[in-house]
Parts: C-alpha cells; sequence; structure tokens
C-alpha cells in the first residue's frame, strides 16, 4: 500500500480530484509529532497512506484518505505500552471556500450522515491529513481488550458468598405483596 522510496509532502487537490489520480506513501511515526504528544515510546515503524481524488456526477470533488498505522498507546488499566492497530478509510469533501466549510449541514441532520469537509488547495499537506486521519483514529481511552498483566487486586473474583443472601432477594418478596 505504498512506495517507500516517494517522499510526498504536497499536492493540488484540484488537480488530484479533476483527474483522479492516487498518491500514496509511508512515513515513519517518528515524524508525527503532534500524534506522538503524550504517548509512549514508539517502535520503530511507519504509517502507511493512500490518497485518491475523486469527483462525483454533480461536480463536487472529494478525497479517500487510506491510512494504516499502529502506534504504541498506554493501557488505562494497566498502564503497559501495546499497539493499537489502524485502518483507516475516510471520505473527505473538498470545498471551494471557508462559507462551504459549514454549508449544508442543517440543525436536523444526523451527524453521522455528515461528510467532513476540508478546504482545497493548491498545496495541501499530504502528512499533515494523514497524521490528522492518525489522530482521528485513537480511542479516547486506550485499553486492551484483556489486560495480560493485571495487578492482582483487579484479577480477584467478586465475593460470592452462598451463605450471604443476596441484597436484592428482598425485593422478590416486596413484588409478591
Amino acid at each position: 500500500m505504498g512506495n517507500p522510496g516517494v517522499e510526498i509532502q504536497y499536492v493540488d487537490t484540484y488537480e488530484l480530484t479533476r483527474a483522479g489520480h492516487e498518491v500514496s506513501g509511508q512515513a515513519a511515526i517518528a515524524q508525527f509529532e503532534r500524534l506522538l504528544e503524550g504517548l509512549p515510546e514508539q517502535a520503530d515503524t511507519t504509517v502507511e497512506w493512500v490518497v485518491k481524488g475523486e469527483m462525483d456526477a454533480f461536480g463536487q470533488r472529494f478525497l479517500r484518505v487510506q491510512v494504516k498505522a499502529s502506534p504504541m498507546l498506554e493501557c488505562q488499566r494497566c498502564m503497559q505500552p501495546f499497539a493499537w492497530s489502524i485502518d483507516s478509510l475516510n471520505r473527505l469533501q473538498v470545498v471551494n471556500s471557508e462559507a462551504d466549510l459549514d454549508a449544508g449541514e442543517a440543525a436536523d441532520t444526523d451527524p453521522d450522515d455528515l461528510i467532513e469537509r476540508i478546504l482545497g488547495s493548491q498545496r495541501l499537506d499530504v502528512l499533515a491529513l494523514v497524521e490528522d486521519e492518525v489522530i482521528l483514529s485513537l480511542p479516547y481511552v486506550p485499553k486492551h481488550d484483556v489486560c495480560p498483566s493485571l495487578p492482582e487486586s483487579l484479577v480477584q473474583e467478586p465475593d460470592t458468598d452462598p451463605a450471604r443472601p443476596s441484597p436484592f432477594s428482598v425485593l422478590g418478596q416486596l413484588k409478591k405483596d
């Protein structure tokens, strides 16, 4: 999904969408300073990306952005680092002016139906766009599905003494009365 030897930094969104071209590449995760703020030390991994321009029958321009990465995050349960796999595909509408960025967002529109918009540019920083996509793909509270090394106090089963009655058994008696 990338051309390791090709170092593409800027693209013309108007030309890319008009011609339906695609650009791709990869970059060391260490290049993404905003992404790395507050994250644990990163492995020597790369971020792979593809940006493809599209134009629909109505002349609307879009960028299809695909990003693959595995940044190291810190689990908020066990506080251990782990790799978070990202395989993101997003479609962005390219608009001509700042006013067009908010156009078409009616109050009754479902937020899930809204398409993200970016301002068209003859010099769009592709790596900044890719970094944005990775940042938006990170979980708000990162954690393992199952932590490999939870502290003993969190692994123990709750107290389930069969001789002790359930505090909810009284509710069943109240319902019968």
